[in-house]
């Protein structure tokens, strides 16, 4: 009898601890072709979090296909970090039901993001929306296709309102046709459903529960030491400018030539005259590199002299490599500064081996040569910003490494992910960044791997955000990236972690804007992944800090405790009246 009452209040204890896990649904839209065409169709998708710490599994009837495992995992790391949920006290069970195969991943990334800010979030939506569109980097909203026949699949199933990336009403007209087509209109007056565009998370979050999360305004302001550090770096690579023109007096250059460097000029001028220093030093090194090879073609510098200048660049890294070993990494911004650091010292030596071991042309010697010399000063130039102050971190070799897996991890996946739809000829440099982040890891370089492989899926995210974009949608694509960049930037800011690098390239996507506008969303790119690395590295403890979370988790643990023990002592009650 005793152990069957052992049994019994181990039952219930169990069962009064135990919490009734909710199921959250919305509808996915979908299309599946026919022999008439496109035909749209819907179906479900649920989640249920239990305890755990992040983990994403995903049950799908029917079977469906590979990318909806990547965009799953996707957009549940997008909605996590965009809304800074809790997200690792659970597990994430993702459920997808239909009557035919026809789900593919990519479309139900932006929906899987809000049902993920939903369910964290225990917040009240309604199930009458669907949203149909991927999620990309930014929590931005990309497009889809066969939007026609998946509004046609959400008035048939009685839905209210269908989301629709931003840029995808307009459908263009076919060959025989002479209009378009606009879906907004369309869906109103044939179908009697509203159709509304969306360009961020925020928006669909919005849509469907009346909540902003992230309302609240922003304004970014500079860091007073780095611009004090920038400008500093600014005013050596354009003074360098001055001198390799000053060297280079009698070369005679072409039209072209003259015109590209004083139109570099005139963006250096009116970036420094902003204070946007780094942009400003951009083109100044830009210009350095052309008019360096400029001077070594003018010279016909012979291949025993080319090759004294790379073998005395290859001393100068090796001298400049043992230095920055002896540098203290204490703060995020000296974490930065190594990674920017070692990251140019590492191409320098690439290049090195490039012109030691391969067979160049003497045009692409010289080109090698000039960039080399130019960016091997660039690195001493940033090492500047090892005297810069910061909220102390915890950085040690093992979190290094830790820090460098994950990236890695990331940036594969979404190789693996950009690999479903594009050739490897588009998407094989990724794979190689990938490659050189972990041949730096196996050597322990591991800051040198922690920027190649974010540099890796930063790539990758502008890839991946580029699927669909059109000349009508790049200005909102930049202005939703920017604004999610600049509120990462601002909020670490607050933290006492301003990011060095990820404010340095958000200035410089700004100063490409006008000009270069796929290469500033490039930018951007990097300016977010960048601009919180504070997430893998917990700021340093003080003693106080340290005694007051353990008399925390000791009241906590006393609670629980005591809690515990008033339900065993309840139930076992209650079970010995029964018995009486």
């Amino acid at each position: 009898m005793k152990r069957g009452v052992i049994i019994l209040l181990t039952v219930l204890l169990l069962a009064a601890f135990a919490t009734a896990q909710d199921q959250y649904h919305l509808t996915l839209l979908a299309v599946q072709e026919t022999d008439d065409g496109l035909v749209g169709s819907s179906a479900d998708l649920y989640l249920e979090l239990i305890p755990g710490n992040g983990r994403v599994f995903l049950d799908t009837f029917p079977a469906t296909k590979v990318d909806t495992q990547f965009s799953t995992r996707f957009a549940k790391e997008i909605a996590c970090k965009h809304f800074k949920l809790d997200c690792n006290r659970y597990d994430f069970i993702y459920t997808i039901k239909s009557d035919t195969s026809i789900i593919g991943g990519p479309s139900a990334g932006a929906a899987m993001a809000a049902l993920t800010t939903i369910a964290v979030s225990d917040l009240d939506y309604t199930e009458e929306i669907a949203i149909t569109g991927t999620i990309n980097s930014g929590a931005i909203i990309g497009p889809v296709g066969g939007v026609k026949q998946k509004i046609e699949a959400a008035a048939g199933n009685n839905l209210k309102k269908v989301l629709i990336a931003k840029g995808t009403a307009k459908v263009p007209p076919k060959d025989n046709e002479t209009e378009g087509l606009d879906l907004i209109a369309y869906g109103k007056d044939n179908l009697s459903i509203d159709v509304e565009e969306v360009l961020t998370l925020d928006e669909v979050v919005f849509q469907l529960t009346g909540e902003e999360l992230n309302n609240k305004p922003f304004s970014l302001e500079e860091n007073p030491q780095y611009q004090a550090i920038m400008k500093g770096l600014q005013e050596a690579l354009c003074q360098r400018t001055g001198e390799i023109e000053a060297d280079s007096f009698g070369v005679n250059l072409n039209n072209d030539t003259i015109k590209t460097i004083a139109k570099r000029k005139a963006s250096m001028e009116n970036s420094t005259s902003q204070g946007d220093y780094y942009s400003a030093a951009s083109f100044c090194f830009a210009n350095n590199i052309q008019l360096k090879r400029e001077f070594y073609q003018h010279k016909q510098l012979s291949p025993e002299a080319m090759l004294n200048i790379i073998n005395g660049l290859s001393k100068k890294v090796d001298l400049t490599e043992e230095k920055v070993r002896q540098e203290k990494i204490e703060t995020i911004s000296d974490l930065q500064a190594l990674m920017v650091v070692q990251e140019r010292l590492h191409d320098v030596r690439q290049q090195v081996k490039t012109f030691t071991e391969d067979n160049l042309t003497k045009e692409e010697q010289y080109n090698l040569l000039a960039y080399a010399e130019e960016r091997f000063y660039s690195a001493l130039a940033w090492m500047q910003f090892f005297n810069m102050d910061g909220a102390r971190i915890v950085v040690d070799d093992d979190l290094l490494k830790i820090s460098c897996q994950q990236k890695i991890s990331e940036a594969e996946e979404r190789y693996q992910y950009a690999s479903l739809f594009l050739s490897q000829f588009q998407v094989g440099h990724l794979n190689d960044k990938n490659d050189e982040a972990r041949a730096a890891l196996n050597h322990n370089e591991t800051a040198l791997c922690l920027i190649i492989a974010s540099q890796a899926k930063a790539d990758a995210n502008a890839i991946l955000s580029s699927f669909g974009l059109t000349n009508e949608t790049e200005q909102d694509l930049f202005n939703s990236k920017k604004e999610a960049a600049g509120r990462i930037i601002f909020e670490n800011s607050q933290q006492g972690v301003f990011p060095i690098l990820g404010y340095s390239y958000y200035q410089y996507a700004q100063a490409l804007q006008t000009d270069e506008l796929p290469t500033s969303l490039v930018y951007l790119e990097y300016a977010l992944e960048m601009s919180d690395f504070s997430i893998y590295f917990p700021e340093e403890m003080t003693t106080a800090s340290r005694i007051g979370e353990f008399i925390l988790q000791k009241e906590i643990m006393l609670l629980l405790e005591g809690f515990a023990l008033g339900v065993l002592i309840t139930l076992v009650l209650v079970f010995m009246k029964k018995k009486k």
